[in-house]
């Protein structure tokens, strides 16, 4: 049984939040072709909402005057335009498969780069605007146990003079648990380079708050700022990349990988044109791997790779590896990646079937969203 009512007026911002659920890419199936006209009778008469029967919403539902007369706000200049917007995007994003993205400019590369730290800085006067600014930004956000954890902290803004003097802890749940040698840098400075020793402490988990706080002495005035880490264990490893082959439409990049937990394990890392050192493609797959020497292999799609008018060869740079939750414990763990660089060959775009991507499911979100915006 159905519950059928008329909403008098839908704010645009729901109007794009239908936008942009239909375009994710973690919810392929959010609407099917059939529902459309279901939904949208008419671009001039009401909208009509059928939703699925459920005793727990009668309550809400009832609150609905389902006698209120309805004017469509799709059609609204300022919804329409931006579903226009929301189009456009979407159909350039379609072109290409979700585990093979053309990287067209520095913001997408910066989306593509895992394992990024969080840098802090603050003034410190915020009611004087020239007072000196410290900073502090460690390394990367993900250190493995046996890993040195390394930061820089930088003091701006300094009177000629002035005395300064820097020092770092490691605090995990509130409690110091490392001191930090601190050296100036050779060639800013203004800059103080931290290092922790490897193993800093044996009772530190990946569940553990952990930050590195630096402690800045400014003509014997005292200020601190802090950044978070995380520190976890290794339970995988990328061992070595295979020669590359074509295979129809795609590039296909073995990526062999030693686990200690087999399940699910994600390897996803970027394409790169080592003669100029551009970012080309972001490529990533997930596998469940059954044996504890396995391999995942990367693809990169035809249409993506001529896009960026490169045919090799190349360097993969930038890997991550992950274990997906699953079986038994359920918990997102890591791998390492101990090289940063494998060199991978190529192939003259002629050896590629050369065909466009098509997925079908997009193309039904997309015909549905330039009929929201008033496409014929």
């Amino acid at each position: 049984m159905r519950n059928t009512f008329l909403i008098k007026t839908i704010p645009i911002s729901i109007v794009m939040g239908i936008g942009f659920y239909l375009v994710s890419a973690d919810n392929p199936e959010v609407i099917n072709a059939s529902s459309h006209s279901e939904l949208f009778k008419d671009k001039t008469h009401s909208i009509k909402v059928t939703t699925q029967a459920n005793p727990a919403n009668n309550s809400l539902l009832n609150n609905f005057n389902s006698d209120m007369s309805v004017e469509n706000p799709f059609y609204e200049k300022e919804a329409k335009a931006r579903l226009i917007q929301i189009s456009k995007s979407f159909s350039e994003d379609i072109k290409y498969p979700e585990n093979s993205k053309p990287i067209r400019n520095v913001h997408e590369l910066d989306k593509y780069t895992p394992n990024k730290s969080t840098p802090s800085n603050r003034s410190t006067n915020i009611k004087d605007p020239n007072s000196p600014v410290i900073s502090l930004i460690s390394s990367k956000h993900q250190y493995f146990s046996h890993e040195s954890i390394h930061a820089s902290a930088t003091v701006s803004h300094l009177d000629p003079n002035t005395s300064i003097k820097v020092s770092a802890r490691l605090i995990s749940n509130g409690q110091s648990i490392a001191e930090a040698k601190v050296s100036q840098s050779t060639k800013i400075q203004e800059q103080f380079e931290i290092e922790f020793a490897p193993a800093v402490s044996p009772h530190i988990t990946s569940s553990d708050s952990i930050r590195i706080v630096a402690n800045f002495t400014i003509d014997q005035q005292s200020y601190e700022i802090g950044t978070p880490i995380r520190y976890e264990d290794v339970v995988a490893e990328i061992d070595h990349v295979e020669q590359a082959f074509v295979n129809q439409a795609y590039l296909h990049i073995p990526v062999f990988i030693n686990t200690q937990n087999t399940g699910y394990h994600l390897v996803s890392a970027n394409l790169y044109n080592p003669e100029n050192n551009q970012a080309l493609v972001h490529l990533s797959e997930q596998k469940n791997l059954t044996f504890e020497n396995d391999f995942i292999e990367l693809k990169a799609h035809i249409s993506a790779l001529k896009l960026m008018d490169h045919a090799g060869p190349y360097e993969l740079r930038d890997l991550s590896l992950t274990r997906m939750p699953s079986n038994p414990d359920y918990t997102t763990q890591y791998g390492e990646v101990k090289q940063q660089t494998f060199s991978v060959n190529g192939f003259p775009f002629s050896d590629y079937i050369n065909e466009g991507y098509i997925n079908s499911d997009s193309q039904e979100r997309l015909e549905f969203l330039e009929q929201l915006g008033g496409k014929p």
